[in-house]
């Protein structure tokens, strides 16, 4: 395994987040898994929510899809899966869309826009966890 350090992509202003990922980029395939702790309140700089970096560029043209997990620890005391996701279109550098199950609208994918961090008494940050496989550009 390969150390990286992964980042949120479409952030407003400052980004309060750490984040620490492994991959493997063996046999014509990535395998990686990423985690990003919100360690202070961070927003995306747009309704379509967080993206994320990936190790080594995935071959464009391609959808993906990631398995997802968001943690809310202290601020929402839940965990909630989804999807992360690379659309056809993209030039592969990143993941375009983080989504989770959220609490309105059943269980639609919503994007995930904003980590609390330490913000409103939470002592513990939101971690958002994605794992997954993918061919490299």
């Amino acid at each position: 395994m390969t150390a990286w350090t992964p980042k949120l992509t479409n952030v407003a202003g400052r980004n309060g987040t750490v984040g620490t990922g492994e991959f493997v980029d063996a046999d014509g395939a990535v395998t990686f898994t990423a985690t990003i702790v919100a360690k202070t309140e961070t927003s995306a700089a747009s309704d379509a929510g967080f993206g994320l970096t990936l190790p080594v560029p995935a071959k464009p043209g391609n959808r993906v899809l990631f398995l997802v997990s968001l943690d809310g620890r202290d601020a929402d005391r839940g965990v909630w899966s989804g999807q992360g996701q690379i659309y056809a279109g993209s030039d592969g550098k990143t993941i375009d869309r983080l989504r989770v199950t959220g609490t309105s609208n059943g269980a639609a994918l919503q994007n995930i826009t904003h980590l609390y961090g330490n913000a409103e008494g939470a002592t513990e940050a939101e971690i958002i966890t994605v794992s997954g496989s993918y061919i490299p550009a």
